[in-house]
């Protein structure tokens, strides 16, 4: 990428390629000053990896997946600064927490599934991490993604048993698991 300024505002519009966005809405979602966003956004339609429609106080802004290099740049998006690393760093500040991993609709297009666009992200969590503490790092996470980021918390004992039907949905289903150094929790 040219600038970090171009970096967001591509993620921006690549980790959601079916939204339609306000210039207002880019402006406000990555804290990038207005006359950056334009100018940003101009050098990436003149690229062709953005569509920009609408009078000028009123522009609308819309990733142009058609082009060619749309599935890869998505793929990179998706690896680099979606919600695998953007949790991965902020699960660090929280001990205790045994393994971590983003399951549901978002790990199934990460694993390259079809289907809609996600509209949150499910995070599992096992251990015994401090519940508050582990709130406040996934919603700050959640800030940065642009999308609500659901966790669910497991003792190690509740998903080794795997007696319940979420948790053997779970053990069946596409998992991309976390990296994360944060602490061992607790057997029980």
């Amino acid at each position: 990428m040219r600038s970090q300024n171009q970096l967001e505002l591509l993620a921006a519009l690549v980790l959601a390629p079916t939204r339609v966005w306000s210039m207002a809405e880019l402006t406000e979602r990555t804290r990038i000053p207005q006359p950056s966003v334009s100018r940003e956004l101009r050098r990436l339609a003149d690229a062709g990896l953005v569509r920009i429609s609408g009078r000028v106080n009123a522009r609308q802004v819309q990733v142009n997946s058609d082009s060619v290099i749309f599935p890869e740049l998505h793929g990179l998006m998706l690896k680099t600064v979606g919600p695998k690393p953007i949790l991965e760093d902020a699960l660090q500040q929280v001990p205790a927490i045994a393994r971590a991993a983003i399951y549901g609709s978002w790990a199934r297009r990460y694993r390259g599934e079809e289907g809609p666009e996600p509209q949150d992200i499910d995070l599992l969590v096992v251990g015994k991490p401090d519940v508050d503490l582990l709130r406040a790092v996934v919603d700050k996470a959640a800030d940065t993604l642009g999308r609500d980021v659901n966790a669910t918390v497991l003792t190690p004992r509740e998903w080794a048993s795997g007696k319940s039907g979420f948790v053997t949905q779970l053990h069946q289903d596409a998992l991309v698991d976390l990296d994360i150094a944060s602490g061992t929790a607790p057997a029980h």
